[in-house]
């Protein structure tokens, strides 16, 4: 996606205007690239749990199991955020849905992490696949 293409969806997403953040949202899925991983990475940082959630749904798409540990951490910040992460989540099970057999793969690795929350995520998310 083009520089400014991707600015201006960031800004909608980071606005107020609850229906263009949604639609900001919707086209950031649909129009992110595998060259945006970095990027869309970056936004899993955010300090709005907004535009975290609309990262999870491009990077569930483009970026695969080898992003699960990214998305973890953001995953958990939502819930220490107090946050019930119906959006996240439902990222991340589209996300073992879209590449099944990698992301396998990838849970049982993070499962035997000593990181504790790739443990418990990962065990969660192996449900699913």
């Amino acid at each position: 996606m083009n520089d400014n293409r991707w600015n201006q969806l960031v800004t909608d997403i980071e606005g107020y205007d609850v229906e263009l953040m949604v639609e900001a949202g919707e086209h950031l899925r649909n129009e992110a690239e595998v060259t945006d991983v970095p990027k869309l990475l970056e936004l899993l940082q955010h300090e709005s749990f907004v535009v975290r959630e609309a990262a999870s749904w491009p990077l569930a798409i483009v970026g695969g199991s080898a992003v699960l540990p990214e998305m973890f951490i953001a995953f958990q910040r939502g819930f220490d955020e107090g946050l019930d992460n119906d959006g996240f989540s439902a990222a991340l099970i589209g996300l073992v849905e879209l590449h099944p057999g990698s992301s396998r793969e990838k849970l049982l690795e993070l499962k035997n992490s000593p990181n504790p929350i790739f443990q418990k995520n990962a065990e969660w998310l192996l449900e699913f696949c």
